[in-house]
């Protein structure tokens, strides 16, 4: 798999990945020049063909929108277009943006948006940096940024990873082809927990990889019927839902749900 990172907000949170991935991290100051606006970023960006070079067919692009390189993000992947591009988007805390940068990450977040609708981008997974915040009962603002960073790879490794696994029990979700603006959330079946990593608005579809730990697995008799309930209930709310379950050597029984849209955000 290959994760391309800009910005230091991208860059981070793919160092955060497993090393057996490749990695490609573009930051200003270091593979590319610091400019003083986020117009200079589109305009003068260098060639990134050779460091973009890779052989692999499918890449996940990581970028916040409330960094002025985040302009660059179209010049640079225009490079790679004929590969299959999966952009993950971190969403700013408005509060804490200047005027500018609420500009900027408006514009970059909605071209985005259409630019998936449209199919010229695979996927477009949002994070809301204020949501996972909230979630990280150990964060504080010394450490805020390298939690957060840590929560959407953790997030985004376990959802990539398993749905690349064959499950014990129920079928991977095949979204419709219009359902590529997405998102994550997270929960723990014990205490019923769940957290989403963004709040996204007109829900179409979802599914529900389950991670079981094997005393749960062989000891809980309604399992089974919990994992049901919860396809049951979006159903009934006109959500089209399906399951996957793992086994797991984790002690806790938790589970990872991917819900897709095709609504603008």
């Amino acid at each position: 798999m290959v994760l391309i990172g800009l910005g230091s907000a991208g860059c981070g949170i793919v160092e955060k990945f497993n090393n057996s991935h490749k990695k490609i991290t573009i930051d200003a100051g270091s593979e590319i020049p610091e400019f003083s606006s986020p117009e200079e970023y589109e305009e003068k960006l260098p060639s990134l063909k050779k460091l973009l070079k890779f052989k692999e067919k499918e890449c996940f692009f990581f970028v916040c929108g409330a960094g002025k390189i985040a302009s660059a993000s179209l010049r640079l992947l225009e490079t790679i277009k004929d590969k299959k591009i999966n952009v993950v988007y971190v969403v700013p805390e408005e509060i804490m943006l200047s005027p500018q940068q609420k500009k900027m990450h408006r514009v970059v977040y909605n071209v985005f948006q259409q630019y998936t609708r449209s199919g010229l981008f695979n996927s477009m997974w949002l994070f809301s940096n204020e949501q996972i915040s909230n979630m990280i009962p150990t964060i504080t603002m010394d450490n805020m940024w390298d939690k957060v960073n840590e929560a959407i790879a953790n997030a985004m490794e376990n959802v990539i990873y398993h749905r690349g696994q064959k499950p014990f029990i129920g079928s991977h979700h095949t979204q419709r082809e219009i359902s590529r603006i997405m998102t994550i959330e997270y929960g723990n079946l014990e205490n019923n927990e769940e957290k989403l990593y963004f709040s996204l608005d007109n829900i179409t579809e979802s599914c529900y990889i389950n991670i079981i730990s094997e005393v749960e697995m062989k000891e809980n008799k309604e399992l089974l019927n919990t994992l049901k309930k919860k396809v049951i209930d979006d159903i009934e709310e006109k959500i089209t839902s399906s399951f996957t379950v793992f086994k797991s050597e984790y002690d806790q029984s938790f589970y990872y749900a991917i819900h897709f849209t095709h609504f603008l955000q």
